[in-house]
């Protein structure tokens, strides 16, 4: 008897732990949702940050949806002095995009952001400017969700088809196994409490 009962505690903790990982990949992969435009863009919204790796990943992608020819003209967004270089953010990464052979006429610059809803908001007076009726987010993955929805709820009823391309965080954050390392903890917390403290998970339309 006691030996079944061993047997059943063991499959419980067994059914508990595979259910607990799946949970944990499962908010990975929510954080991580995208949508890839099935055409080309007019423009890409890369949020700002001074972060390095952020910074520099996100450019990267940016870069890549300019010579790729999935995009027109990017908007860097972003108007924190990033330390040590005498720049926002925006004219940091316009730097960057230069550098990684992004004509500078395709740059434009929005240059008074604080933060991912400044981000947007600043952003939608150039969209509207410029015609443009479709736009990829470029932000990091564990963050992209939050930008979607905050893009969602501030652009609601403008006519915006929102995409998004997401900036990998490697060595940082990892879709699967952010849970292992106290930096991906963080970084999940950080993108989760701010989903909910805003209430963005009522703009959420999966698909």
């Amino acid at each position: 008897m006691n030996f079944e009962i061993g047997i059943l505690l063991i499959k419980i903790v067994i059914l508990s732990a595979a259910i607990l990982l799946a949970l944990l990949i499962l908010i990975g992969k929510l954080l991580n949702t995208s949508k890839l435009p099935q055409d080309n863009a007019d423009a890409a919204l890369v949020f700002g940050t001074g972060n390095p790796w952020k910074g520099r990943a996100r450019c990267a992608v940016a870069a890549e949806l300019v010579t790729g020819g999935f995009v027109r003209e990017v908007i860097v967004s972003g108007g924190v002095a990033v330390k040590d270089r005498g720049l926002t953010e925006a004219e940091w990464f316009r730097s960057i995009l230069i550098d990684e052979g992004v004509p500078e006429d395709c740059i434009i610059l929005e240059n008074r952001a604080t933060n991912t809803k400044q981000n947007v908001d600043y952003a939608l007076d150039i969209i509207r400017e410029k015609g443009f009726s479709s736009i990829v987010l470029v932000m990091s993955d564990f963050e992209g969700l939050r930008a979607h929805l905050t893009a969602a709820k501030s652009w609601s009823g403008q006519g915006i088809s929102i995409y998004d391309w997401h900036a990998p965080s490697t060595g940082h954050w990892s879709e699967k196994w952010w849970w292992l390392s106290s930096e991906g903890r963080s970084l999940t917390w950080y993108a989760v409490s701010r989903i909910y403290r805003y209430a963005l998970w009522r703009h959420w339309t999966p698909g």
